[in-house]
């Protein structure tokens, strides 16, 4: 996704309102525990300071996740604020910041970036999820099984009297 900024780069404290929307393109490639299918909408402004293009504003997605817990499929929604730097190509200091050239900007990178980083790292259908039994596998939030807890794997039956003494 590509914005032209050529209305605002040559002069300083200009604004351009932004609002796009479309498939990131590699998203899906990150994580594939989370599946990005729609698209990815972005509803602020970029500003000229200095030389210096300003992203400001709040980015709305969708994905596809599994529960942590007991594996069932999740629809989960994500709003991001997104404040962003980006320098011009020939002022470039390192690279980790964003750049442009010419009188575009990308915005895929800058996207990605922000999505990836505002991951949660669990996911669960719900805060009283019970997960699957460790030992047969059922849904505990659906079926309660029989299974006994205090089972000891054969090859860990030498150590089960280690700390009695």
């Amino acid at each position: 996704m590509k914005i032209d900024v050529s209305s605002i780069s040559k002069t300083d404290g200009a604004f351009l309102d932004v609002r796009i929307s479309g498939i990131v393109e590699g998203l899906n490639e990150v994580n594939d525990e989370y599946l990005f299918d729609k698209p990815v909408s972005f509803k602020g402004s970029v500003e000229n300071r200095g030389g210096i293009l300003i992203l400001h504003g709040d980015l709305n997605t969708s994905y596809h996740v599994k529960c942590s817990k007991c594996l069932k499929d999740i629809d989960s929604i994500m709003n991001i604020s997104i404040m962003e730097n980006f320098i011009e190509e020939k002022n470039k200091a390192d690279d980790e910041s964003y750049t442009y050239k010419g009188n575009f900007i990308e915005l895929d990178r800058v996207f990605k970036d922000n999505i990836i980083l505002n991951l949660p790292v669990r996911q669960v259908c719900n805060e009283d999820c019970k997960g699957l039994c460790p030992i047969c596998g059922a849904n505990l939030n659906v079926t309660s099984c029989e299974c006994r807890e205090d089972e000891v794997d054969s090859r860990m039956e030498v150590l089960r009297n280690f700390f009695n003494n």
